[in-house]
């Protein structure tokens, strides 16, 4: 089967330790850099070399509260990503 790559991207993720969703995975694309802001347009999270990294924290730790909030990735091979993710605790 085909994958569309919006179609890999997951749209929600709940942090609450059942194994499900509990971290934003984008292990498989190759992500260079990844920066999550929230929805004031202010940069909360930035990671290099990201994979699956991001589970609702802040870049110092802190956790984020329920929202919906918007990366920008860079991939491998120069292409880059925008979207939303919503965080659910």
């Amino acid at each position: 089967s085909i994958l569309s790559q919006d179609c890999e991207i997951p749209r929600g993720i709940s942090p609450n330790g059942d194994e499900k969703n509990d971290s934003f995975d984008l292990s498989y694309l190759g992500v260079e850099k990844m920066v999550i802001f929230n929805r004031y347009g202010l940069e909360v999270y930035s990671q290099n070399e990201y994979a699956d990294q991001w589970h609702g924290q802040t870049s110092s730790g802190s956790d984020l509260p329920t929202g919906v909030y918007y990366y920008f990735m860079n991939l491998k091979g120069g292409q880059s990503k925008t979207g939303w993710v919503y965080l659910n605790r």
